[in-house]
């Protein structure tokens, strides 16, 4: 029976490694009101601590089952103590990073980073063996929130919001979803890099 409940698990596991979708996966703490809670514990309703605007309640939860490698990201890495602890991610999370240097280069100090494209960076590495149970957790618009003590952000992911099951949803999330998606791209003063400006980050960090 076991067996046979791992092989249907393994069939329906979506293969999420190129989709923009900006997950954490199992057993990552999340920073909220009540204190770290683990995502896969998280309630609508629960104040969940933004960049932008402090305390924002959640609206949705939802879970996907991969056949993807999470990127781990070891305690450290982004600065002392960030994050708090070893984290994984699903690769397309982008990580909020600050700096004057980047001001030059993408005419802003503020920059999400895909975490696929840090890989070989201060151990960041795709690890086969964590968790392919990823979650993904909405408020009203796109936040920037702390996940073990580090910065990343979670927005709607519109069509593809499909491949997840819902956990969890407030009643205006359950019954207008399409709310949800209204501000999907309202945060568009924080530039959002591909591939390509990820390695220009890298490099400009280097020379900072």
């Amino acid at each position: 029976m076991a067996q046979a409940q791992q092989a249907e698990a393994q069939h329906s596991a979506h293969d999420i490694t190129d989709l923009d979708l900006s997950c954490v996966a199992r057993g990552t703490k999340i920073a909220t009101r009540r204190g770290e809670v683990l995502v896969e514990e998280l309630q609508a309703g629960d104040e969940m601590v933004s960049r932008d605007k402090g305390l924002a309640p959640v609206r949705w939860v939802g879970r996907v089952c991969t056949s993807t490698a999470a990127v781990k990201v070891p305690a450290g890495a982004m600065g002392r103590r960030v994050p708090a602890r070893d984290c994984w991610l699903a690769p397309s999370a982008r990580l909020w990073m600050q700096g004057a240097e980047f001001e030059g280069a993408f005419a802003s100090r503020e920059v999400l980073v895909p975490v696929k494209d840090l890989v070989g960076w201060r151990g960041i590495t795709e690890d086969p063996q964590a968790p392919s149970e990823f979650f993904l957790v909405l408020c009203d618009t796109p936040s920037v929130m702390i996940v073990d003590g580090m910065q990343v952000e979670m927005r709607h992911p519109g069509a593809l919001i499909s491949l997840f099951d819902q956990m969890q949803a407030d009643e205006m999330a359950d019954l207008f979803p399409e709310l949800l998606a209204m501000d999907a791209k309202s945060d568009k003063w924080r530039r959002r890099l591909d591939k390509h400006e990820a390695a220009q980050v890298l490099d400009v960090k280097k020379r900072a």
